[in-house]
């Protein structure tokens, strides 16, 4: 140990060598001589544990680069996008050493998004937010598994309390009716999806020799990957992905008609008879709304209603859009509905565990949305129910 000429005191540790073989030291410095060798027993201990302390001063962007470089092959294209989206809010912190960033640094960035996200203006929900804590979490995770810290700061992130809870939408009954109703390319996977429940990879990796149509019976066992050219793959998201899924008997009178249709061994491809890419879904899926807002949206406001979809000054789009999964969320609303328990929705939805399930449609339970009976009512009349009103009230 020296004095400098400051008056303070310095000493060298050594840290081992670099990827050339050059010996590593770390300058430590403090007023006083006690305070420098504490701080040096610091650092030493850290290298007994086995840190990397020739990386636990990186800058939390390129740790957060190394990790999503890291899980990329690994995610499908999707997930890796929202792994990227996650992180945005973090990018303050981008050039702070990840040694120094602690709980608070994350926890005024979680409360700020809580009152106003800066891209939409209003506040972020709760599911949002622990999107992006548990993301940055993974970061921390990875820099520890890789012994470059052993401490994880984000672990002790809370989610504000009065942050937004945003439910997921089911379908509402005259929707579901519109699904029902209205031919298109994509009819066939919605009303497989809403009436089975099928995740859109599962819905689109369908072969017909899955489905039992004697039984009313869907055999869920491979899910299409969209990344890159895309491929079947067999099995699911867990083991409990692969499952039979009982159907409701007007799906099974649809893919009747649908069967005698069709020549390809796959249910639902693309109009040229090939697997769905990402790009390929989207389009149809698009197309799909469009037809839907042209033959049920509501034009009273305008003063022209548009003779066409494809009108060439274009048609306002005045129903609310909604995903192919809203289609798997109406379907397990439509289970809790008719009374069924929630092991059977779990089964029905391929759900590794319960409280995946109910940590989903807990909102159903809470409140007086499930209709209170003591016994299950028969899906196909439910259904029915639905299907019918629209006759009825016709009449």
């Amino acid at each position: 140990m020296k004095k400098r000429k400051d008056g303070r005191y310095q000493t060298s540790v050594y840290l081992g060598t670099d990827d050339e073989g050059r010996k590593k030291y770390r300058c430590i410095c403090g007023k006083t001589q006690a305070e420098v060798k504490r701080k040096a027993a610091e650092l030493k201990l850290r290298i007994g544990k086995g840190i990397d302390v020739l990386n636990e001063n990186m800058p939390f962007g390129e740790l957060c680069e190394r990790w999503l470089q890291y899980k990329k092959p690994l995610l499908r294209e999707q997930q890796y996008k929202s792994y990227s989206t996650n992180l945005k809010p973090f990018a303050i912190l981008h050039d702070i050493s990840i040694r120094k960033l602690v709980k608070s640094d994350f926890q005024t960035i979680i409360n700020s998004y809580a009152v106003k996200n800066p891209h939409t203006g209003k506040p972020t929900s709760k599911k949002t937010l622990r999107d992006f804590r548990l993301t940055a979490r993974q970061v921390f995770d990875f820099a520890i598994e890789n012994r470059i810290l052993d401490y994880n700061p984000v672990s002790y992130v809370q989610i504000p309390k009065d942050a937004p809870k945003k439910e997921r939408r089911a379908l509402t009954e005259d929707e579901q009716r519109w699904i029902i109703d209205t031919p298109h390319r994509a009819q066939l996977p919605a009303m497989l999806m809403m009436l089975s429940g099928l995740r859109l990879s599962e819905c689109l990796a369908l072969q017909w020799r899955d489905i039992d149509l004697e039984r009313a019976t869907i055999n869920v066992h491979q899910k299409l990957v969209m990344k890159g050219k895309p491929h079947i793959l067999q099995g699911g998201k867990s083991k409990n992905s692969i499952r039979t899924v009982n159907i409701p008997t007007i799906l099974v009178d649809f893919l009747k008609n649908q069967k005698t249709h069709s020549g390809q061994d796959y249910v639902s491809l693309t109009a040229s008879g090939k697997l769905f890419s990402d790009t390929a879904w989207r389009r149809l899926w698009e197309s799909y709304l469009c037809e839907l807002n042209f033959r049920y949206g509501d034009f009273s406001d305008y003063k022209n209603r548009p003779k066409s979809k494809f009108d060439p000054h274009g048609t306002p789009f005045v129903i609310e859009k909604f995903t192919a999964h809203y289609l798997r969320h109406t379907f397990a609303t439509n289970l809790f509905f008719c009374g069924q328990d929630l092991l059977y929705v779990q089964q029905q939805l391929g759900h590794a565990k319960p409280e995946t399930t109910l940590n989903i449609y807990t909102h159903l339970v809470q409140t007086n949305q499930i209709h209170k009976t003591d016994k299950v009512i028969d899906f196909n009349a439910y259904i029915s129910a639905i299907t019918n009103a629209k006759n009825k009230l016709a009449k």
